[in-house]
């Protein structure tokens, strides 16, 4: 296998694997992988459904992150498991939400709430909150908003790309793209 024989020459902190489109071949190379360098971090990126996370997580990849979860998302990732404490910690005991538990701790992460959540997924309130128990107890989390921040942590939310900043203009300044002799009527007034 060409990434057991990568990994033999390079003996890397983090593995970052993104494996064929079989799930029965990706679990053998994850095991074979965490045999032949159990000192590795692995963190994969499968190219198929969420629901398949189990499988690979008890093979032993450490972090399993979804293939629209974004760079930003991946190197966090691989920075939370190239840290010595941290990734230590990741091979002892990955972070596996249920593909509804992330999808719950998503929504709050968009500031969502308990009500909201629960009709977007149509779900009842009862579920939501069991849900969000279940995600702080495996995260390690007291609060929502610890929930988030430990998930975004461990690679499993994408930080959100901030808005622009407006832009303040002086009296008078046209904005870019504003054609000559425009006038803002709600400044003018």
């Amino acid at each position: 296998m060409e990434a057991l024989q990568l990994v033999a020459d390079q003996s890397p902190h983090v593995i970052v694997l993104e494996p064929s489109e079989i799930l029965n071949d990706s679990v053998s190379t994850i095991r074979s992988l965490r045999r032949a360098h159990p000192r590795s971090a692995l963190l994969v990126i499968p190219p198929y459904r969420a629901g398949d996370r189990t499988a690979l997580l008890e093979a032993g990849a450490h972090v399993v992150l979804a293939r629209d979860a974004g760079a930003g998302a991946l190197l966090a990732a691989a920075r939370y498991l190239a840290t010595p404490a941290k990734s230590d910690a990741a091979r002892e005991s990955p972070i596996a939400l249920s593909p509804r538990e992330l999808q719950v701790v998503r929504c709050a992460a968009a500031a969502m709430t308990n009500q909201q959540i629960a009709s977007r997924l149509g779900i009842t309130l009862g579920t939501v909150k069991r849900h969000l128990h279940s995600a702080f107890r495996k995260l390690g989390a007291v609060s929502r908003l610890d929930a988030v921040r430990k998930a975004l942590t461990a690679g499993l939310l994408s930080a959100p790309v901030p808005a622009p900043a407006p832009v303040a203009l002086k009296h008078g300044a046209r904005a870019e793209g504003t054609p000559p002799g425009h006038r803002d009527t709600a400044s003018a007034a």
